[in-house]
């Protein structure tokens, strides 16, 4: 049966736990668990500037997706775009970018003005078709998290092949996953991975249709606000 490796890392604005710029720690992550697809959040990518992210999957030869959930900028000239990314070495035989925040409203720099998405690839595994998405919840809204978290889930239902989601959920599984099996998690008990220097919340994991094995784990690795994980899956 077909395996893939995933790693997802809320990677903080490209910025570790100090500020200070975080660009080869990620580097270094990646070669050192040579992953077939990279799940990002927290994405910071200016317009016009350095283009960090193609940079990257151009180092280790990925295909990088990334339509933004946020653009910001001053009134008269975009700066650059924030959200989700992929970076995937698997062939992609379609992407969708989904709101699971409704109505959007126009972004002020605020959490609660945040537009929140789910990035998806649909790719070709071996032959197996495998939905792969990244997401990002928000933090301080229990009702705007809850509201999206119920959206991902209808959404995510209606898909035509297996899938999975990576995400800073922002919240334990256990506060809305169903309790009737029909979504997998891995790792399959709580293992904190926020803040990285204290680990206590166990916010980042992965979901995904019951018909996939995934086996994961949470690395103990420096370089963001929050700590990697890395999966197997088997479609």
């Amino acid at each position: 049966m077909p395996e893939i490796r995933i790693l997802h890392w809320n990677i903080h604005s490209w910025r570790d736990d100090a500020g200070a710029p975080n660009v080869d720690a990620v580097a270094s992550l990646l070669a050192a668990t040579a992953p077939d697809v990279v799940s990002l959040v927290e994405v910071d990518e200016p317009w016009g500037g350095a283009p960090v992210l193609a940079d990257l999957a151009g180092r280790f030869g990925y295909a990088w997706v990334f339509p933004p959930t946020v653009h910001h900028g001053d009134a008269d000239v975009p700066h650059g775009g924030y959200g989700n990314a992929l970076l995937v070495k698997a062939p992609i035989r379609a992407v969708q970018q989904w709101q699971l925040r409704w109505p959007p409203r126009l972004y002020d720099g605020s959490e609660s003005s945040e537009a929140r998405t789910v990035l998806l690839v649909r790719l070709d595994v071996g032959g197996a078709a495998l939905w792969v998405g990244s997401t990002h919840l928000p933090r301080r809204s229990a009702a705007a998290r809850s509201a999206a978290l119920e959206r991902l889930l209808t959404l995510t239902g209606g898909l035509d092949a297996p899938w999975l989601v990576c995400g800073d959920f922002n919240t334990a599984a256990s506060t809305w996953l169903p309790a009737d099996g029909s979504v997998l998690l891995a790792p399959p008990s709580p293992v904190p991975s926020y803040p990285a220097s204290a680990p206590a919340e166990p916010i980042d994991y992965i979901v995904a249709a019951p018909s996939l094995t995934v086996e994961a784990e949470i690395l103990d690795r420096a370089g963001s606000d929050h700590l990697p994980l890395i999966a197997t899956v088997t479609c």
